[in-house]
């Protein structure tokens, strides 16, 4: 009976000892992979995985390319990541395809209920969800630091100062008086005082998708 008792003992001891000398080879990291080498793992992982997107609110406009998660609660198989296509629609299951584009995401959420309320479910608990925005740009060209692009930022206006500020400013060769902007909607172009709007004796102008603004060279 005796010896029965200490044999487990004596197992058990050497088990624990074998526990600890592993432990301790792990804090020197003799044996083991490296730690950084996990975290670099983890790291390279998590950048890779796709993003869900910007959070906007429920009165941003829908447009082309953007990306939409539906949501149908209790109904997983009605679940969809959608593009809006060129024409404006998207294509959802049971319903077809809806036109969107134009629409705030609130406006498209209740479109999109009502279709589904109408022949298929009975009171739908749906949400929409941007997931992925369409890029919307301003040019700047002219005398400025560093001409080009200037994105939008979902849900956001842009100024003509902050697109200015983002381009380095005007150069000492650039004329701020007479900076002219451009637009896609068929308005006629127009020039502002850059300098009055950068005083504040001016009200600074929100800039609209695809606008083009000009900065032209100093007449000396």
């Amino acid at each position: 009976m005796i010896k029965t008792m200490r044999l487990p003992l004596l197992y058990t001891s050497f088990i624990v000892l074998c526990i600890l000398s592993v432990k301790g080879q792990d804090s020197t990291g003799s044996n083991s992979p490296s730690s950084s080498g996990l975290i670099d793992s983890a790291q390279s992982s998590s950048s890779v995985s796709p993003g869900v997107g910007m959070t906007v609110g429920q009165n941003y406009i829908l447009k082309a390319s953007d990306v939409l998660e539906v949501n149908v609660y209790q109904e997983p198989d009605l679940q969809k990541q959608v593009r809006v296509e060129a024409d404006g629609t998207v294509a959802l299951a049971l319903i077809g395809k809806v036109r969107v584009a134009g629409m705030t995401v609130a406006e498209s959420q209740s479109l999109v209920t009502d279709l589904y309320n109408r022949d298929y479910l009975v009171d739908p608990q749906i949400s929409v969800l941007v997931v992925s925005f369409a890029p919307k740009f301003v040019h700047v060209l002219g005398m400025v630091g560093t001409p080009g692009k200037i994105m939008i930022e979902p849900d956001q206006n842009l100024s003509l100062i902050d697109a200015i500020a983002q381009c380095r400013g005007v150069t000492r060769l650039g004329n701020p008086k007479k900076v002219r902007i451009k637009r896609t909607d068929g308005t006629k172009p127009f020039d502002v005082n850059y300098d009055e709007i950068r005083r504040g004796d001016a009200s600074d102008i929100f800039l609209k998708e695809g606008d083009t603004i000009t900065v032209p060279e100093r007449v000396i």
